[in-house]
């Protein structure tokens, strides 16, 4: 299973290593036409720039990042151990099941 999550994410990173040469040379970055570099980054600008500048302002902030993330975590390990101490008494329900049974 190693091997096989091991390629898989060197797979991955090649596939958007390789996608972004790709892009790069289909929109024709790395000529040496200045009148399409300067269309490319108007688009950039028009496009991308806006997109990044709203995005950090949805963010959540740090301090309720870490109460929602310190909650999931407390009951995570509330679950897992209430789970731990029912397992004799589940186990004893199952056993008087099948003896029961017969």
């Amino acid at each position: 299973m190693g091997f096989l999550w091991k390629t898989a994410k060197l797979g991955i990173k090649v596939g958007l290593v390789a996608g972004a040469v790709k892009l790069s040379i289909d929109n024709d970055i790395w000529s040496t036409n200045n009148v399409k570099g300067s269309e490319l980054y108007q688009k950039l600008k028009k496009y991308i720039v806006p997109g990044t500048l709203v995005f950090p302002e949805q963010l959540p902030s740090k301090q309720e990042v870490q109460l929602e993330v310190g909650g999931r975590w407390n009951n995570a390990v509330d679950t897992v151990f209430t789970s731990i101490e029912n397992v004799p008494s589940s186990l004893n329900t199952a056993a008087n099941r099948i003896i029961n049974n017969k």
